[in-house]
């Protein structure tokens, strides 16, 4: 990768960044790159905290723009000038064709965390579901007191089984991406301490934070979606939320369990579960 020293990386809000790589723009957002070659750059405009790069486009049709927001304002203007200027000297441009057509776009795989959490959020509301059926057919046909314990039974378990199932995908998560992934070194932003940059296989700068307070930190990344990364941690803080986990999800079956039987019960023989009389 050759990117020109005098031109910075324009990190914007969300995860986003744009750099000057050669001859071409490199756009990264967290489910999409885009290489937008200089020939099928129309201008880039510095608005504030904002970097718009237009394409070029046949006259009188609307250009396709990329936009880029919440960036230092600093940055934006130093960009745009410097890209501004190296476009007459692309050879080969037409500022009436196109551009739209010559950019290199990939969406990349749903964030690891938003996928979590849907299977979280998809596991828990269905726990709940059956729980509300099965306190209806309590109501129904058994003791309506019995919703108390079921009630408690019921969140309990699945705040526990929600608890765990996070613990073990974060463990999981980590094991994977350090036997399977790319190891690497991320230095840190000299400009904002805290983050810490790397270069993905697409040459395409992404960022991680911590507070390290190192010049360098150890990651680890997935290939086919870098952006997807770790910090390693120490083997004993990873063996202790894999035991956290596994105690969670027993507890939250445990739970569940106990409400099922519960309802189980009262279902078949209202009266076993009063006490002696």
């Amino acid at each position: 990768m050759t990117t020109t020293p005098s031109i910075p990386v324009v990190q914007g809000a969300k995860k986003t960044s744009l750099q000057f790589d050669g001859d071409a723009l490199l756009l990264s957002r967290p489910h999409e790159e885009a290489r937008i070659p200089l020939a099928a750059v129309g201008r880039v405009l510095a608005e504030g905290r904002s970097v718009t790069v237009e394409l070029t486009a046949p006259a009188g049709t609307v250009p396709s723009a990329h936009r880029i927001d919440g960036t230092s304002e600093a940055a934006a203007t130093m960009f745009a000038a410097a890209v501004n200027a190296a476009l007459p000297e692309v050879a080969g441009r037409d500022t009436t064709a196109d551009g739209a057509g010559l950019v290199e776009a990939r969406t990349l795989s749903p964030n690891w965390r938003a996928r979590k959490l849907r299977t979280i959020k998809r596991g828990s509301y269905a726990l709940l579901g059956a729980l509300a059926v099965a306190g209806v057919l309590v109501c129904v046909l058994g003791d309506p007191f019995v919703l108390i314990p079921l009630a408690f039974g019921g969140v309990v378990g699945t705040a526990a089984l929600a608890a765990g199932a996070n613990a073990f995908a974060n463990w999981y998560r980590e094991w994977r991406l350090l036997r399977h992934g790319v190891t690497t070194f991320a230095a840190e932003d000299p400009q904002e301490p805290g983050r810490y940059l790397y270069v993905d296989p697409a040459g395409l700068i992404r960022h991680v934070f911590t507070w390290s307070g190192s010049m360098g930190v150890k990651i680890a990344y997935d290939p086919r979606d870098p952006g997807n990364v770790v910090l390693p941690r120490a083997a004993l803080l990873r063996r202790g939320e894999f035991c956290a986990g596994l105690f969670l999800v027993l507890l939250g079956l445990g739970a569940h369990a106990s409400a099922i039987a519960t309802v189980v019960l009262t279902i078949l023989d209202p009266t076993a579960l009063d006490g002696p009389t």
